[in-house]
């Protein structure tokens, strides 16, 4: 059994409390938390990148979605932790759970902080029913966690023009453009970071700093310790009459706002939301579309992000794939390799995520990371898949590639080449404006869909542009994926197939939404590919495919060959040269 459960629920009896929920979350509804917000990992030992802990006096559960189940359930084992699997027919949300279990007048504790406002609210409005009392002002791990790491204090660094496309003030004037209000309150920290121009390293692998920000009409406030601050992004500030604020001094302001005040439910903090007495708008921040929809700047300095990627890329795969069987190798010295090939391109900041190097069972785990205890020797014989990418100073990349190692089973190629018709068809994709992510994600399933397979994740999510590699609203899902794509909104296409216990697959390039014909019927789109990488058609069955994917990955190949292959050595190019060799019908 989990020994820190039975502590922390000594903390609750202290609060005559009998449930606490500990969600994965920071003070700013951060996918991607920094060390001092691992608090749901610090508790039941799941250590995935979702899930919510719900801690009784008795029982504990933990809600994760279906990237998670597999890696869930073998991190749980023993630990007395129910795993909840989200979305799965006769799983209990988290506010059923609680009112199934707890008896009426029960008080179950959260830091709201950690929480939006529109969550708490849902909570509330549940619990309410069975006369359940939520609390919302308890930090009860910090009182269990002697050795919490304290929170990121990292320098800041000023994201140029000349990446960035706008100047701070440009950007400030367009959001004040869109205000209706008095005042515009900003928490998420990637918007800070993409209205400012200011970059940090508080989380790993997202290069933004914690902060806030309030955007008046005729003023504008970041709150952030000082002392952090470059000497060019301070002299930026003065000059655009930008006050700094220490960062805690958020919660004192937001109770001295007058007026009318903007604010996004879904994602502000309810302790923060709370704390307004000015009359409260809620919105969605007109930052999180401006920032989706790159400027003419930040595509042509994606595209350059995306080429030098794709050298360090085709680099690797060379490696990989005329070394495997020869020299040691191993999911954690792959992972490695691959870091120090990015790692040599001229202007890589960091990965832009933790690298998922998964050799064949493993490859089922959607978001496996290979550890001392798991890492596994790679060989020639099966399926090994790769998804990483990098922050360079002209953008940010996300791409998965599946390799074949050796001789694979026949139901593994037809997956593989299953899985790369899901990814071509969206490639392929025209559509009308206004289509949203629920439309688009039904023709890329429906290959899999014919042999009654899925994947449980979404086809597609946004990217930042050296921000989060994930980010809205734009997305591909067949479900709460509602905003229509917009030119120059970038997404990743990354449909896949995953057998427990056997392997995963899964292809992935990021697209760049761009306008098509417009005439009587209206405006058609499509997408641009901005990743240049080869499938490993060692992997494929052409008999499976039909012509116009042949035709589409054919020519793929040839811009792979054209735009890579000056950057290599002879033995490499040779090397590309085969592997994007074209395919016959």
């Amino acid at each position: 059994m989990n020994k820190k459960l039975a502590i922390f629920r000594e903390e609750m009896k202290k609060e005559k409390m009998q449930a606490y929920i500990v969600p994965t979350s920071d003070d700013h509804d951060t996918e991607y938390v920094c060390s001092h917000f691992m608090s749901r990992a610090y508790l039941s030992g799941f250590t995935g990148s979702a899930g919510t802990l719900v801690i009784g006096c008795q029982q504990a559960a933990l809600w994760t979605d279906g990237r998670y189940f597999i890696q869930a359930k073998d991190q749980l084992a023993g630990s007395g932790i129910d795993l909840m699997k989200m979305g799965v027919e006769g799983t209990p949300t988290i506010s059923e759970y609680l009112v199934d279990h707890l008896a009426s007048g029960s008080v179950v504790g959260l830091d709201g902080r950690l929480f939006s406002e529109a969550t708490i609210e849902i909570y509330e409005e549940a619990l309410d029913q069975k006369g359940l009392i939520l609390k919302t002002d308890l930090d009860l791990v910090d009182r269990i966690w002697p050795d919490r790491p304290a929170l990121p204090h990292t320098p800041t660094f000023h994201f140029d023009t000349q990446y960035a496309g706008k100047t701070m003030n440009e950007k400030l004037e367009a959001v004040r453009a869109q205000l209706s209000t008095d005042h515009l309150v900003i928490t998420k920290i990637d918007q800070v970071a993409w209205l400012f121009n200011l970059r940090a390293h508080d989380i790993p692998s997202f290069p933004v700093a914690m902060a806030y920000a309030i955007v008046s009409q005729d003023r504008a406030s970041i709150y952030i310790d000082d002392s952090r601050l470059d000497a060019i992004s301070r002299d930026l500030f003065e000059k655009n009459a930008i006050t700094i604020r220490p960062y805690e001094a958020i919660y004192t302001d937001m109770q001295k706002l007058t007026g009318t005040v903007c604010v996004d439910p879904y994602t502000i903090n309810s302790t923060l939301y709370r704390l307004i007495e000015a009359d409260i708008v809620e919105d969605e921040n007109p930052i999180e579309r401006m920032k989706a929809c790159k400027n003419r700047i930040e595509i042509e300095q994606t595209k350059e992000a995306h080429l030098k990627d794709a050298v360090a890329m085709t680099q690797f795969m060379y490696w990989l794939k005329t070394n495997v069987g020869k020299i040691s190798m191993t999911e954690m010295s792959a992972t490695q390799k691959l870091h120090e090939l990015r790692a040599s391109q001229a202007d890589f900041i960091e990965d832009s995520f933790a690298t998922i190097a998964a050799y064949k069972e493993h490859g089922a785990i959607v978001h496996y990371q290979s550890s001392p205890e798991t890492d596994v020797a790679l060989q020639p014989k099966g399926l090994f898949m790769v998804d990483s990418g990098g922050h360079y100073y002209q953008g940010t990349t996300d791409i998965t590639r599946t390799f074949v190692l050796g001789p694979i089973s026949e139901y593994e190629r037809k997956c593989f080449t299953w899985a790369l018709q899901c990814h071509i068809r969206l490639e392929q994709a025209t559509w009308l404006y206004g289509c949203t992510g629920e439309q688009l994600d039904m023709i890329a399933r429906q290959p899999l869909w014919n042999h009654s397979l899925d994947f449980k994740h979404g086809t597609g999510h946004g990217v930042g542009h050296v921000l989060s590699v994930h980010e809205g609203p734009n997305m591909i899902r067949w479900q709460q994926a509602s905003v229509p794509f917009e030119v120059g909104m970038i997404t990743s296409d990354e449909p896949g197939i995953y057998i427990e216990g056997q392997f995963g697959i899964r292809h992935e390039n990021e697209v760049l939404a761009i306008d098509l014909e417009k005439n009587d019927y209206g405006q058609f789109m499509g997408f641009e590919p901005l990743t240049w990488v080869p499938f490993d058609v060692d992997g494929l069955d052409v008999n499976e495919m039909q012509p116009n994917e042949i035709d589409w990955l054919n020519d793929y190949h040839a811009k792979v060959y054209q735009k890579v292959s000056p950057y290599l050595n002879d033995q490499q190019r040779q090397w590309l040269a085969h592997a994007c060799r074209s395919l016959a019908q």
